[in-house]
């Protein structure tokens, strides 16, 4: 299951909005095969490793981070192409939450005599797909949110200046994040005054869509994110008062999000729907203050990133500012926490207990 956890965990970040499942089959106590969810609308990992198993896979266990789906989708059910196999037993770390799937996939392998057994490192699986986990049953997407502060909690200096605050390891870790996320996400400010390419170059993968946020739909065709918004997905969302739409710039290859909602938490919100109905399951969100902030502030943010840079500036701009401060009694706190450490910086990463 360790193995499949691995296969699961290379695989992320190219099979939205599909999870990313690992399987292997075992036959003899011997690995005869192995796979990994394949891009959307390829085969899922089921299928990958029984079809390198070949007939080896008759009488043995196939290990699986995620219950095998029993239903028709975009490829046929992977239950289907396990009972053809002739597996003996499978063993799931973990059910399936969609409702098409949610124990139907369990009951169909045990009433063709196939034996299962469930909960196997359980939790680490869940952790692989969380994003799914929480999109599939909410209906809108997950939000993460990555900060990298200096020691007293400045994103910039006075001039506005934020590279670098944190280490070449720490960046290279956020690449990470980005390879594992559907998309990334900025305010137009970052935007404008940053200019962040947006992409994934410190770690293999793919590049994610790129998300910027703003009150208007002017975007400078000086940035990056105008000159390459054809090279992969670009989206504007735009907040004001109208209709919720979706607009396509051909010339530019631009998506332009208008959410209808002026108020700001009802904006944000609506956008994490639409981006569950347009297949952007997962957001990453790296800034600037305010998106930060009001993420944060409502409710949206599934899981916080913090990264400390060794460094203390005194001045500057600070990493978050809501609307108004909380009180310590109502104060935000962090559910599962993890601490990082990276060269000479450090981080920590938790679930605030606020979300939605």
């Amino acid at each position: 299951m360790a193995k499949a956890l691995e296969l699961a965990w290379a695989a992320k970040g190219k099979t939205f909005p599909n999870p990313a499942v690992g399987a292997v089959v075992v036959f003899n106590g011997k690995i005869v095969g192995t796979g990994a969810t394949e891009v959307c609308g390829g085969p899922h990992a089921e299928k990958v490793a029984l079809e390198k198993a070949g007939k080896r896979a008759a009488g043995a266990t196939l290990y699986v981070t995620l219950e095998p789906c029993c239903h028709y989708g975009r490829t046929p059910p992977c239950t289907d192409a396990i009972i053809t196999a002739k597996i003996k037993r499978v063993v799931a770390a973990s059910a399936d939450p969609n409702p098409l799937v949610n124990g139907k996939g369990f009951t169909k392998l045990r009433a063709a005599g196939i034996a299962v057994e469930i909960g196997l490192l359980q939790e680490e699986a869940m952790t692989v797909n969380e994003d799914f986990f929480h999109t599939i049953t909410k209906k809108r997407a997950w939000i993460t949110l990555k900060l990298a502060c200096t020691l007293d909690g400045r994103i910039a200096d006075e001039a506005g200046v934020s590279q670098w605050i944190t280490g070449k390891e720490a960046r290279e870790y956020g690449h990470e994040l980005r390879r594992t996320h559907a998309a990334v996400a900025v305010g137009r400010t970052t935007l404008e005054r940053d200019d962040p390419q947006l992409t994934v170059r410190h770690v293999k993968g793919f590049s994610p869509a790129r998300i910027v946020f703003t009150t208007g739909a002017k975007i400078s065709k000086k940035t990056f994110f105008y000159r390459y918004a054809k090279e992969a997905r670009g989206i504007v969302v735009v907040s004001g008062k109208g209709r919720k739409k979706i607009m396509r710039d051909s010339r530019s290859g631009l998506e332009y999000w208008y959410t209808g909602e002026q108020e700001p938490r009802k904006h944000l919100r609506t956008f994490t729907e639409m981006a569950f109905e347009n297949d952007i399951t997962s957001v990453l969100v790296e800034g600037g203050q305010k998106m930060a902030s009001s993420f944060l502030e409502f409710g949206l943010v599934n899981r916080l990133y913090l990264f400390y840079g060794n460094k203390i500036l005194g001045k500057g701009i600070e990493a978050l500012r809501f609307s108004r401060g909380l009180a310590l009694n109502k104060r935000i706190s962090l559910k599962n926490r993890k601490t990082l450490l990276f060269g000479d910086t450090f981080g920590i990463t938790g679930i605030p207990d606020n979300v939605k």
